[in-house]
C-alpha cells in the first residue's frame, strides 16, 4: 500500500510539472502572438480613453506635438512642389515634379493620420466632460480650433495640386512641347483658318499628352498600393503559419497532458482500489475545496 502511495505521489508531482513547463510553453507562446498581433495603426478611442484618465497624462499634446511638425513638412513640400511648377517646364523636368508631388501627397497623408489622433482625443473629452473635468470649455474650444484649423490647412493643400493655376501652367508647358516638336508651330499653315486648326490641332496635343501623365501617376499610385497589399498579404501568411505551429504544439501539449492525466488517475484508482471515474472525479473536487479553504484561513 506505501509502495501504492508513493508511486501515486510520484505521478502526481510528475504530472505537476508537465502542466507547469506546458502552461509556460503555452503563455510564452501567447505573449509572442500577442506582440505580433499588435496594430500597426495609431491607438484606437478605446486607449486613448485609458492614457486620458490614467496618472493625469494626455497624449493630447504629444499627438499636437506631432501634428504640428508635419503640417511644416506638408508647408515645405507644398512650397517646394510650386516652386517646380512655376519655375520649370514640367514638359520636359517630368521626374523632378512627379517626385514632388509624391511627396507633397505623402506628407498629405501623414498628417491626416496624426489629425485623426488628435480629433480622437478631443472626442474623447466631449462625450466625458464629467470625467476630464480638468481640461476647461476654453481648453476644449482651443483643441477643437487645432482640428478645425490644420483640416483647413490640409485641405487647401490638396487643393493647391489641382488648382486652375497649376492646371493652366501643365497644359501651357505641354503645348509648348508640342510646338517645339512640330518645329515652327504651324504644321505647314499658310492661311488665318489653317492657322487655327494647327492651334486646335497643338492643343489637343497637349492635352492629351496631360490626360496621359495624369494617368501613369494614377496607375504608378495603383502600382504602389498593390505592392503594400502583396506585403500585407504575405505579413498575414506568416502570421497565420506561426498561429498553425502553436495550435499544432498546443494540440500535442493537451495530448500530453491527457496522458499523463490518465497515468495518474490509474495510479489513484489502483490506490484506491476503485475505477469509478465520478467517485475518482468527486474525491478530487472535495480535496481541492480544502485546500481553498485552507488557502483563505491563511489569508485571511
Amino acid at each position: 500500500m506505501y509502495s501504492s502511495v508513493s508511486e501515486a505521489a510520484s505521478d502526481s508531482s510528475h504530472f505537476d510539472n508537465v502542466s507547469v513547463a506546458s502552461s509556460k510553453r503555452r503563455f510564452g507562446r501567447k505573449r509572442i502572438n500577442s506582440e505580433l498581433s499588435e496594430p500597426l495603426t495609431s491607438a484606437g478611442a478605446s486607449i486613448v480613453d485609458e492614457e486620458l484618465g490614467s496618472t493625469g497624462g494626455d497624449p493630447y499634446f504629444v499627438f499636437r506635438s506631432d501634428l504640428q511638425k508635419k503640417l511644416e513638412l506638408v508647408d515645405e513640400a507644398l512650397a517646394d512642389f510650386l516652386r517646380i511648377v512655376n519655375e520649370t517646364d514640367t514638359a520636359v523636368n517630368t521626374h523632378e515634379f512627379k517626385d514632388a508631388k509624391k511627396k507633397l501627397k505623402r506628407q498629405l497623408k501623414n498628417a491626416e493620420s496624426t489629425l485623426k489622433d488628435v480629433h480622437t482625443t478631443v472626442q474623447v473629452v466631449e462625450k466625458d466632460r464629467d470625467k476630464f473635468s480638468h481640461i476647461d470649455d476654453a481648453q476644449l474650444y482651443e483643441r477643437q480650433s487645432l482640428v478645425n484649423t490644420s483640416r483647413e490647412r490640409i485641405q487647401k493643400a490638396k487643393d493647391e495640386i489641382n488648382s486652375e493655376g497649376v492646371k493652366l501652367k501643365l497644359l501651357e508647358d505641354e503645348r509648348n512641347k508640342a510646338v517645339r516638336r512640330s518645329g515652327d508651330g504651324l504644321l505647314g499653315a499658310r492661311n488665318d483658318d489653317q492657322r487655327r486648326n494647327t492651334a486646335f490641332v497643338l492643343d489637343n496635343q497637349a492635352q492629351t499628352s496631360l490626360l496621359m501623365n495624369q494617368q501613369d501617376e494614377t496607375l504608378d499610385e495603383l502600382g504602389e498600393a498593390v505592392t503594400r497589399v502583396g506585403e500585407m498579404a504575405g505579413g498575414i501568411s506568416e502570421e497565420i503559419g506561426l498561429q498553425n505551429k502553436m495550435l499544432d504544439e498546443l494540440d500535442e501539449d493537451l495530448t500530453n497532458v491527457e496522458e499523463e492525466l490518465g497515468m495518474v488517475m490509474g495510479k489513484l484508482a489502483k490506490f484506491l482500489k476503485t475505477k469509478d471515474k465520478w467517485q475518482l472525479r468527486t474525491i478530487c473536487t472535495l480535496i481541492l475545496v480544502i485546500v481553498v479553504m485552507l488557502f483563505v484561513l491563511i489569508y485571511m
